[in-house]
């Protein structure tokens, strides 16, 4: 018996499932990657509250829903951070502004405590070099208690923040150099215009740059810390990671939070490896600064860099010493100076006698040489002998009253036989 032939509609039903399926599965591939690898930020909030503002922010969290971070940037997928105590976390997955990250990881920060220490000469990547450079890719960057506003364009709060970074760099005996060219308007398009700023800088000679910005998390507190009795704000490190750099700039980075935690334990929020390059690129010690946040005071940021400020010497190689080591009233300085009088008092004796001919001579030369200048500094001298040959107190004999004495150069008044036999003497 022939079996019955299914329908033709039958089969085109079977087709139609089976597209329909296939087409739901290249739809939620899809979705599934677009939501990999968006930020957290969707475009239209970015167009409006952009970067390191006021508006929204990533709140980062590990696997069980305990909260990490949080910052006002965009998260990528892949994006990793080191977190305060040294844990490092990665990206693996963004459901709205949360980030899921997964512990890949306790990093081993070490650097040797001498170099910490202010007579520290320890040899590193920039040896020799004490050229800071200082600038700002968001120059309008401010902080609201203190200027009562997150954002002066041109003017904002993080440029003084610099000047204080700047100042106490200096005043350990670096040369810095600031450039508060303004990269207006705050996009992420300013790090472009910043590019040429940093360049700059690097062809000037500087050893390190350092690009300041602060944070737009809204709670003041997470932020600051309390160190040596002073509220201070935290400092986030940031680390581009598409850029031929990114090793030597994270190592720069675990450098300086190693410093850090040894001298101002709490100092650093921790440092963060996001998609990008931020100018990282032009050089393996740039580094991206977030002081702060915007409900911070410019007072706490201020305190909070110049701490920062004070364990960057050691780790670039640089003897940094404090200003009361440096004062010339110490008595190490002072028997310095006075070996160095020392020194020209008997390099000019011998220098004398030699050109004399013999002691008599070079203590009668000195007394000349020495009567003149008390005569151009008092304007008469004792007339015990005289001055010159051929002058009218010469014939008189009369040599025990004071005379003035005449301003005008002695050789030029004479006779030219008279000017050559003093030249003799």
């Amino acid at each position: 018996m022939k079996k019955a032939k299914r329908p033709r509609r039958f089969w085109l039903g079977i087709l139609t499932v089976f597209t329909a399926l296939a087409l739901v599965t290249i739809l939620a591939l899809h979705e599934s990657y677009r939501e990999a690898t968006t930020t957290v930020f969707n475009l239209k909030n970015l167009l409006a509250s952009q970067a390191h503002t006021e508006g929204e922010y990533s709140i980062l969290v590990d696997e069980q829903g305990r909260i990490l971070d949080m910052m006002s940037r965009r998260v990528y997928l892949n994006d990793e951070f080191i977190a305060a105590d040294n844990h490092r976390y990665k990206v693996i997955r963004i459901e709205g502004n949360r980030a899921i990250c997964r512990e890949i990881g306790i990093e081993q920060l070490s650097l040797d405590k001498s170099t910490l220490s202010p007579d520290a000469t320890a040899p590193v990547q920039a040896r020799g070099s004490q050229v800071i450079g200082v600038y700002h890719s968001h120059d309008d960057e401010s902080y609201v208690p203190t200027q009562g506003t997150e954002s002066i364009p041109g003017s904002g709060g993080i440029l003084q923040v610099g000047t204080s970074f700047a100042n106490r760099l200096r005043s350990m005996g670096l040369t810095v150099i600031v450039d508060q060219t303004s990269h207006a308007p705050h996009d992420d398009a300013a790090y472009r215009r910043s590019r040429r700023t940093a360049t700059g800088l690097l062809q000037k000679g500087a050893a390190a740059i350092f690009d300041l910005h602060r944070d737009g998390v809204p709670d003041p507190t997470f932020y600051r810390r309390t160190i040596n009795g002073q509220n201070v704000t935290m400092i986030r490190l940031v680390v581009g990671r598409e850029n031929q750099n990114m090793s030597a700039n994270l190592d720069f980075a675990k450098r300086l939070k190693a410093a850090a935690d040894t001298r101002y334990p709490g100092l650093i929020r921790g440092i963060f490896i996001g998609a990008g390059s931020y100018n990282q690129d032009l050089s393996p010690r740039a580094m991206l600064l977030e002081v702060g946040t915007h409900t911070n005071t410019l007072a706490e940021a201020e305190g909070g860099v110049t701490l920062f400020a004070d364990i960057v010497p050691p780790v670039l190689g640089v003897a940094a010493q404090p200003a009361a080591s440096r004062t010339t009233s110490t008595t190490a300085d002072w028997k310095g100076v006075l070996f160095v009088i020392l020194a020209v008092v008997l390099g000019g004796g011998a220098f004398l006698i030699i050109s004399t001919g013999s002691w008599e001579k070079a203590v009668s030369r000195l007394k000349q040489v020495t009567s003149i200048e008390w005569v151009n500094l008092l304007g008469w001298r004792r007339a015990k002998r005289p001055l010159l040959p051929g002058l009218k107190e010469r014939e008189a004999g009369s040599f025990k009253k004071k005379v003035r004495y005449d301003r005008k150069t002695a050789p030029e008044s004479l006779p030219n036989e008279e000017r050559a036999d003093w030249q003799k003497d």
